[in-house]
């Protein structure tokens, strides 16, 4: 977003990383700091020889400046000459609303983002939440861990930075509305609407079936197997074996080729149903190889799969070595001068090194710098901007065309679609699934079912809305339907008569390609970059796989938990006592979704502004990285030899004491921090506990007696409905959350009062409700419509591109062009 001028008022998590992905993208960010800095340069810090560094300074403030905010000071006085200004907000709410509101009539062109934890109206408008709280509100954390076990938070602070990532989108769409109206806008952003976004199918398998997703260990809920985590002599790996095809290649990679007989395993939440039986086997299988053996004769076989990595691994991945990925500050740079920086844990600042951009922009090589000291502004500031720059249309002129499945790509596109943009969705005939079981097999199996009843394995999948796949299965399917509103749908053939013709001509129409293909599928599909520009030559192509398009890993398969574990983040999750876990969901797609939409707006604007085409290498491994950024470098700056640090479940270096406690009920749990000994003097005051120990008032002791605090806590909590104990802390003054389920967030007064759930239903359809959009404007249009049916827009497409009804009918008669899957 270069030309873009941006002033960061924020000093949490959620503000700075996104001030930091529009840094990454271009602009020039100014941190605003008081007089003796701000918290987060607190944080994370390493003594070194050089002195204290904080890691998370370093990592969330690099490429940015920084200036000394008079605290006397108006957001009016502040914004000046900025374009962007970025807030984070809690306490008095409506203080900070009518600032805003003044400094917009003052600034029209200002876009002002305001990120808060459950956003400026509803009962819960005034609760705080932290890192910990933002896993427990949005119902991840009630996916993550063993069942009969207090639910895992991811090990860190990353859904905090998935709230950025939301805000940077908002951000850049009101920025492109700005520069074609000249009206800025208010972006509010609020981590609850932002973390329901950040969901596959949780939401759907209760708003159409009733169920409530729950937490399984590191097994995949409810649709797949094998999808987890297994043990082998030196480690663990990830398998994902979700299709037919994978199913028989990994029964061929155990040599357990008798499993293939049977004919209900093709069914992936069959063998889910049967995945004790299942996991007596490939524990046995796994337990007598090494992570390399077993990861070889699985890709072999075209499994995807991969180690769980640590954060060291990934710090001397020849993958990321080849992508050129690390940013070294303290040291010689590698790329420029050819010298190899010193490995990790030599305990010098010379060794420390930041996750880099996660994609490749083609004609845009970012300069690398350290975090500012405290008022250090920036080496060579761009010049204050005299207008916006000519010919940037918004999003509602935009045409993308999208090659995607599964959730991180088709996020992306999503996203662009609900701003407006024309997304064309090409799907093969086949894409959606080739045929349902009989009609009498799925009618046998429904005939028991009741709302709130899991589905039988052979319909479970689709999660179709009542449990009826309906004569149309293929236009029902709950999963599909969330994740393609906002798009219109093409049934394509590209390798039938005609279609490399259909295509040439959609590109040569288009704005923008994306897919989410490996590079061989993207050869195999014919949408290269050279073949895209051949089509379009000032054509902005987005490709986002898994490993990236370079490097010896690039044509590995994966899906999103084997990215979860090769990016080094499942590694970091986990009880105290336990092996790693891998998150309820398929964490890496919507890192991957999120952080593919910012980069994708960002290229649409560098090509806006030079009128010259773009093209777009991300690799969703190095986003997941880039969540735990301040994680790698804190690991890269370990004392040689020095071990890493062990699984914390729900504890934070940052503050203590924090954690997950039960209270009344089934599964009923409390997520809380005590944020600085003002939330402790406050905590104690409401458990009013005679063993509280008065030497517990500064944040050393109490990490030092953290089981003692939480036995002291958890006497208190158990006596408590969790919603009630949360209101109560709230009141207070303590971030604490419940641990919501996914029917918890749903029905939540809260949840009512803010319209978190839209009906998507097409026209004649029963209600089916889904998430909204993540953020909200003042004034920014967006567009959110009901997903597509397959091959709905079919005709309206082609006569747009200029074919006749005849050759309209040809391309049906040819079957290059379909509304149903082939038979």
């Amino acid at each position: 977003m270069r030309g873009v001028r941006v002033l960061d008022l924020s000093d949490g998590r959620a503000g700075v990383y996104c001030a930091r992905l529009l840094a990454m993208t271009g602009a020039d960010v100014v941190a605003g700091e008081p007089s003796d800095g701000s918290r987060l340069r607190q944080s994370r810090v390493i003594d070194t020889a050089a002195g204290p560094v904080s890691t998370t300074w370093e990592y969330l403030r690099a490429n940015t400046a920084s200036v000394v905010v008079d605290p006397g000071a108006s957001l009016d006085e502040l914004a000046d000459d900025f374009d962007v200004v970025v807030l984070d907000v809690h306490g008095d709410l409506a203080s900070t609303q009518a600032e805003i509101a003044a400094v917009r009539e003052a600034h029209p062109r200002l876009v002002a983002a305001a990120i808060t934890p459950y956003g400026f109206t509803g009962p819960k408008s005034a609760w705080r939440a932290g890192p910990l709280e933002h896993w427990a509100l949005g119902g991840h954390m009630s996916l993550n861990g063993e069942p009969d076990r207090h639910p895992l938070p991811g090990g860190g602070p990353w859904l905090t930075h998935l709230v950025g990532a939301t805000a940077a989108i908002g951000i850049q769409a009101a920025l492109v509305n700005a520069a074609t109206t000249g009206r800025g806008d208010l972006v509010e952003v609020s981590a609850l609407e932002a973390l329901a976004n950040a969901h596959q199918w949780s939401f759907s398998l209760y708003t159409h079936n009733g169920v409530t997703k729950r937490r399984w260990g590191n097994r995949f809920g409810e649709q797949h197997h094998p999808l987890a985590l297994y043990e082998c002599i030196d480690g663990w790996i990830c398998i994902a074996s979700v299709s037919m095809h994978q199913w028989e290649g990994f029964c061929i990679a155990m040599d357990q080729v008798e499993l293939l007989a049977r004919d209900d395993f093709y069914v992936p939440a069959v063998r889910f149903d049967h995945a004790d039986e299942l996991d007596e086997i490939i524990s046995a299988w796994a337990a007598k190889k090494t992570v390399a053996e077993a990861v070889a004769v699985l890709q072999d076989n075209q499994v995807p799969s991969g180690p769980v990595a640590s954060l060291d691994d990934m710090l001397i991945s020849e993958q990321l070595a080849a992508r050129g990925y690390w940013q070294h500050f303290g040291a010689v740079d590698a790329q420029t001068d050819g010298v190899r920086p010193s490995e990790p844990g030599a305990g010098s600042v010379s060794n420390a090194r930041l996750p880099g951009p996660p994609a490749h922009i083609e004609g845009a090589t970012p300069q690398f710098r350290r975090a500012p000291a405290l008022g250090a502004g920036l080496d060579d500031p761009a010049p204050v901007r005299t207008g916006w720059p000519a010919g940037v249309k918004p999003l509602a002129g935009v045409r993308v065309v999208e090659f995607t499945i599964a959730w991180a790509g088709p996020l992306v596109c999503r996203m662009l679609g609900d701003l407006g943009a024309d997304v064309i969705k090409i799907e093969h005939p086949t894409a959606r699934g080739l045929a349902m079981p009989p009609a009498e097999m799925i009618l046998a199996e429904r005939g028991g079912w009741e709302w709130g009843q899991l589905p039988g394995p052979l319909s479970r999948n689709g999660i179709f809305l009542n449990n009826d796949p309906g004569d149309d299965w293929f236009n029902r399917l709950g999963h599909w339907n969330k994740m393609n509103r906002s798009k219109r749908g093409l049934c394509l053939d590209l390798k039938a008569p005609g279609g490399r013709d259909v295509l040439r001509r959609l590109v040569e129409t288009a704005d923008m390609v994306v897919n989410n293909y490996s590079p061989r599928g993207v050869r195999s599909a014919g949408i290269t970059l050279a073949e895209l520009r051949e089509m379009n030559p000032g054509i902005v192509t987005l490709d986002m796989s898994g490993f990236g398009a370079t490097g010896p890993d690039a044509e590995r398969i994966s899906w999103g938990p084997v990215l979860d574990a090769a990016s080094g983040l499942a590694s970091t999750t986990g009880y105290p006592d336990s092996g790693p876990y891998k998150q309820g969901i398929a964490f890496p797609d919507v890192v991957g979704g999120l952080h593919g939409t910012v980069i994708a707006l960002a290229a649409l604007w560098q090509h806006w502004r030079t009128a010259e085409p773009v093209g777009v290498d991300l690799s969703q491994l190095e986003t997941a990285i880039n969540v735990a950024g301040d994680q790698f470098t804190e690991a890269s700056m370990r004392p040689a030899g020095s071990l890493p640090p062990t699984r914390r479940g729900a504890r934070t270096p940052d503050a203590a004491p924090s954690g997950v406690y039960q209270c009344r009920g089934e599964d009923a749990w409390l997520a809380l921090t005590v944020e600085d000994d003002a939330a402790w003097k406050a905590l104690i005051q409401v458990l009013d506990d005679s063993a509280c120990n008065p030497q517990w008032t500064t944040a050393a002791a109490r990490h030092a007696d953290h089981d003692a605090i939480d036995v002291m806590i958890e006497r208190w909590t158990a006596t408590r409905d969790k919603h009630e104990a949360a209101a109560e802390l709230q009141a207070a003054g303590i971030a604490a959350s419940a641990v919501m389920t996914i029917a918890d967030v749903v029905n939540d007064d809260h949840s009512a009062a803010r319209g978190l759930m839209v009906d998507h239903a097409r026209q004649g359809e029963q209600p089916q409700l889904f998430p909204g959009l993540p953020f909200r404007f003042d004034t920014t249009p967006a567009a959110l419509s009901p997903p597509p049916k397959l091959g709905q827009h079919n005709d309206t497409i082609l006569a747009e591109l200029g074919y006749a009804p005849a050759e309209i009918t040809a391309l049906y008669d040819s079957n290059t062009i379909a509304t149903t899957p082939p038979d």
